[in-house]
């Protein structure tokens, strides 16, 4: 196992548990929830093989619903991203790449990256609440939700970013 495997796996490890035991736990003015599970997916290589990119997304969405009594609607919308993912690349990442290529602020630039996590995420958080609300019923209070919970995921990916950025630099 290489360093940046282990780098993956820890990374995994963490969001797995700060999404279960603290932002499983927050809902902003009783709407807004946060995704930073999504993190993982977003952050894979750009070449990695689709099918270990689809299952390790699998896994994070499986992970997260055994630990949040969800019934596989995390495992189904990360399965949806994770496929969605290659297709999504190619609008932002560069054509030239190298085999260890990861999105982030440094490689994509700033206005790239957050427009490749903002374009994830507002997709994920609308299928998820979709799922959820397996209604359309209270559509204002369903876009309050996936609007809020977009926002919320939205900046705190970009938050947990630039600390990566910072923790790194040399």
């Amino acid at each position: 196992m290489n360093k940046t495997a282990i780098q993956r796996f820890l990374f995994f490890i963490l969001l797995v548990l700060l999404q279960i035991w603290l932002f499983n736990n927050i809902h902003l003015f009783g709407v807004a929830t946060s995704f930073v599970y999504l993190d993982f997916t977003l952050k894979l290589p750009v070449k990695m093989n689709r099918n270990t990119a689809l299952m390790l997304s699998a896994l994070m969405g499986l992970i997260i619903d055994l630990f949040g009594s969800t019934l596989g609607l995390n495992m189904s919308v990360m399965v949806i991203i994770g496929f969605l993912r290659f297709y999504l690349l190619k609008l932002f990442a560069p054509r030239d790449v190298y085999e260890d290529y990861v999105p982030s602020f440094k490689t994509l630039g700033t206005f790239m990256f957050m427009r490749y996590v903002g374009t994830i995420t507002l997709i994920h958080v609308t299928i998820l609440h979709l799922l959820e609300s397996f209604t359309l019923f209270d559509p204002v209070k369903l876009m309050l939700r996936i609007l809020s919970s977009f926002i919320l995921t939205f900046l705190l990916i970009c938050a947990i970013e630039s600390i990566n950025i910072k923790g790194f630099k040399k």
